[in-house]
């Protein structure tokens, strides 16, 4: 009998575990929603002595994950664009809709050093226009 109890208290158990331990088998739902980034260059400074080489890249993402990142072709600083002649970037991707952004420019000057100008797109934002007035 203490044999019965015991093999129909556990039997009770196994059942009522494996009903608990169900698992979502629905696969998440992707985001599909577009969002879209402008990205605008240029400088307000005059630089036109100014020889030495310059290359920019453009990034979309968050830590760690990166969404889209280009790099321009390398240019003379004195041929970056005035406010008249803006360079304008435009990049629309799906995903990362809940999440806030990180859009950056990061720039690499020869022999000189790196540098950046970051900024933020926000959740549920759809349009960001990263305007960067190069000094």
């Amino acid at each position: 009998m203490k044999f019965t109890n015991t093999l129909v208290a556990l039997l009770f158990i196994a059942l009522i575990t494996s009903l608990s331990c169900k698992k979502n088998t629905q696969p998440p739902v992707q985001d599909t929603t577009p969002r879209k980034v402008r990205f605008v260059l240029y400088t307000s400074k005059d630089f036109s002595s100014d020889d030495k080489t310059i290359t920019f890249s453009l990034r979309i993402g968050s830590n760690p994950h990166l969404i889209w990142d280009s790099v321009l072709a390398p240019m003379k600083i004195k041929d970056i664009p005035t406010p008249g002649n803006k360079l304008t970037i435009e990049k629309t991707f799906t995903g990362g809709n809940n999440a806030d952004l990180s859009v950056a420019f990061l720039y690499a000057i020869e022999n000189v050093g790196n540098s950046w100008h970051l900024d933020t797109i926000k959740a549920g934002n759809n349009l960001k226009t990263v305007e960067y007035d190069f000094q």
